[in-house]
């Protein structure tokens, strides 16, 4: 990001007093004054509650030169699409009536009514086992309670080591009727193809096959 870019944030930030009185915390979340660059993003400031490892951030994006509001469940981060603008002055509107909401559906993110694609996919009575622990990561999302993230995929399990960043994510995509997965080794993310399935029974055989050996390698590889 060029130094001309930043110093045009920066100025529009002044002049529209964006995030001027930013309180300590807004619903539980600790809110962190960033302004400064990180990659090819310009952060404004932070939202974040890590007893619950949930987090949102507000932020330009260089290469899109759009205002955006991304959200991280876990160490799933994605952005919400309703929030993209190239008009800082109507970001800020966006933001002051809408990030309230965004950070309470944050913290019930994972106690929401299963989606009725998971249910006639029969995910709700799946009675495979997962363990609260499997060598060393912690069960952060389990089947019982799915959570939605974007583009019509639900996050069905997540292993995660927060310490580390890494972790383990078996996804469902409602459109494409597909089981995917993916790994996060230090927070750099792989694609684990060992578990792409289209049926439940499928996908149980592979989970019983490869679930700890994949749970090893990423230990090993972080």
């Amino acid at each position: 990001m060029t130094d001309e870019r930043i110093g045009k944030l920066t100025a529009q930030a002044a002049e529209l007093h964006f995030a001027e009185n930013l309180p300590d915390e807004i619903d539980g979340f600790a809110t962190k004054k960033i302004f400064a660059t990180v990659d090819d993003k310009f952060i404004f400031f932070t939202c974040a509650d890590e007893r619950i490892h949930c987090a949102a951030t507000v932020y330009f994006h260089d290469e899109t030169a759009e205002f955006k509001l991304s959200q991280r469940i876990g160490l799933t981060e994605f952005c919400l699409t309703n929030f993209f603008t190239e008009d800082f002055a109507a970001f800020q509107k966006l933001i002051d009536a809408e990030l309230s909401d965004v950070l309470k559906n944050l913290r019930d993110v994972r106690d929401k009514p299963i989606n009725r694609f998971l249910r006639e996919k029969k995910i709700d009575t799946w009675t495979f086992d997962f363990p609260a622990t499997l060598e060393g990561f912690e069960l952060f999302i389990s089947p019982d309670k799915p959570v939605e993230v974007t583009n019509g995929s639900f996050v069905l399990v997540n292993y995660a080591d927060f310490a580390a960043g890494s972790d383990f994510v078996l996804y469902y995509n409602i459109y494409g009727d597909v089981f995917s997965a993916e790994s996060r080794i230090k927070g750099a993310s792989h694609v684990s193809y060992a578990f792409e399935a289209t049926e439940l029974d499928d996908l149980t055989v592979k989970l019983r096959e490869n679930l700890a050996a994949e749970l090893r390698e990423i230990r090993h590889l972080s």
